[in-house]
C-alpha cells in the first residue's frame, strides 16, 4: 500500500497579509511610480490598510494581549488627546485635523500592527529582506548615477528619482547601518559583513549628497558602542565605522565642492548659526528649525508649548487639506523636517511626546 505525501500550505490571515502589505509597500512605490509610470494615488492603498487594521485590533482587542504593549498605547491615546484638545483652541477645519491625524498617528498604528499580527519568524524574515533590498537598492542606485546621471535630491534607487526622494534612502540607511552594528555587536554578523553596508551606503549617500546621514551615522556609532559592553572587538568595529563616515565625507566634499570642510567643528558652528537655510535661501534648516519658527510664528510662551494646532500647517496635493499657513510659507520648507513640523502644530509637549513615542 503506497502512502501519500500531504502537503499542507498554511494561509496567512487577513491582518497578517494586510501587515506585510504595510512594511512591503513603501519600498514598491519607486519602482510602480517612477518607472512603470503607474498614478502615485496608489499609495493611498496603505492608508486603507492601515485604517483597516485599525478596526481589526480594536475590534478583536489585540493590544489588550500583548506583553509591554499597554504602557505604549496609553501614552499614544495620551499624545492623541492633547492633539485634540489643542484643536478645539485653534480649530481651522476637520478636514485639516484629519490630514494631520493621517501623517501622523499612521506610523503608531503601524507599530501597533506590527505588535499584534507578525510573529517571530515573521520579524526575522523581514530582518533578512531588508539586507536584500539594501543590496538590491545599492545596485539600481549605481545604475541611475553611472548609467543615467542622477545625482544628489533626485538619486532615491527604489525609492524613485523624484525631488527629495533621497530622504527615504536616508531613513532606510539609518535603519540598515543601526541593524547590522547591534547585530555585529551580538556577533550575530560579521565584521566583513558590517563593513561592507557601511562602505556601500556611505557611498550612496556621497552620491546621493546625503550630508547629514554623516551626522546620523557618528550618533549611532557613538549611542550603540555606550549602551552595549565593551570589547576589543567592539573597539576596532566603532573605528572602522568612524573612518569610513569621514572618509566617504571627503568623497561627498569631492562631489559637492561646497560641502568642503564639512563635519568640521567649523562646518557644525557656521551651520547652527547661519540664517541661509536648508536651500541658502533664508528658509529652515534642522539645527534652526525651533529657534526660527520661534522668531517668525510661535512668538508667545503658549503657542511654543502648544503649537498652532494637528493639521494646521499641512500641505498635499488635495485642495481641501492645502492649510492656509502652508500657502504663506511653505516656501520655508518647514514640511521638510519632522520636528519642525511637529513644533508647529503642536509645541513643545507634542514634540516631545511625539520623540518619546518614535
Amino acid at each position: 500500500m503506497k502512502s501519500k505525501l500531504t502537503i499542507t500550505i498554511k494561509r496567512r490571515s487577513q491582518p497578517e497579509c494586510l501587515t506585510w502589505f504595510v512594511v512591503l509597500c513603501p519600498f514598491m512605490l519607486g519602482t510602480l511610480n517612477g518607472f512603470l509610470g503607474l498614478p502615485w494615488m496608489i499609495r493611498y492603498l496603505i492608508d486603507v490598510a492601515w485604517v483597516a487594521l485599525t478596526v481589526m485590533m480594536l475590534q478583536h482587542s489585540h493590544l489588550v494581549y500583548i506583553k509591554g504593549i499597554k504602557g505604549i498605547a496609553l501614552w499614544t491615546a495620551l499624545f492623541l488627546l492633547y492633539t485634540i484638545l489643542v484643536y478645539l483652541v485653534q480649530f481651522q477645519s476637520g478636514l485639516y485635523y484629519l490630514w494631520g491625524f493621517r501623517n501622523n498617528f499612521r506610523f503608531y498604528v503601524s507599530f501597533f500592527a506590527f505588535a499584534a499580527f507578525l510573529k517571530t519568524k515573521d520579524i526575522d524574515a523581514f530582518l533578512k529582506l531588508l539586507d536584500k533590498v539594501f543590496w538590491l537598492n545599492i545596485v539600481i542606485s549605481l545604475v541611475q548615477y553611472y548609467g543615467y546621471g542622477i545625482k544628489g535630491d533626485y538619486l532615491g534607487g527604489i525609492f524613485g528619482v523624484d525631488t527629495g526622494v533621497n530622504g527615504y534612502t536616508n531613513i532606510y540607511f539609518v535603519i540598515i547601518i543601526t541593524k547590522s552594528l547591534v547585530l555585529c555587536f551580538e556577533k550575530r554578523e560579521t565584521q566583513k559583513a558590517c563593513i561592507l553596508k557601511f562602505i556601500a551606503a556611505f557611498y550612496i549617500a556621497a552620491l546621493a549628497e546625503l550630508k547629514f546621514f554623516y551626522v546620523e551615522a557618528i550618533l549611532i556609532i557613538v549611542l550603540a558602542a555606550l549602551f552595549t559592553n565593551f570589547s576589543l572587538r567592539k573597539f576596532w568595529i566603532v573605528a572602522g565605522g568612524i573612518a569610513v563616515v569621514f572618509s566617504f565625507a571627503a568623497l561627498l566634499a569631492v562631489i559637492f565642492p561646497t560641502f568642503e570642510g564639512f563635519l568640521s567643528i567649523d562646518w557644525f558652528q557656521e551651520t547652527a548659526s547661519s540664517d541661509k537655510g536648508y536651500t541658502s535661501s533664508g528658509d529652515l534648516n534642522r539645527l534652526t528649525a525651533i529657534s526660527k519658527s520661534n522668531e517668525l510664528w510661535l512668538t508667545n510662551g503658549g503657542m511654543r508649548l502648544f503649537g498652532l494646532g494637528l493639521g494646521n500647517c499641512d500641505t498635499s496635493t488635495f485642495a481641501l487639506v492645502n492649510t492656509p499657513f502652508y500657502e504663506l510659507y511653505g516656501y520655508m520648507h518647514y514640511t521638510w523636517m519632522s520636528h519642525a513640523i511637529m513644533y508647529l502644530e503642536c509645541g513643545w509637549i507634542g514634540l516631545k511626546d511625539a520623540v518619546m513615542l518614535r
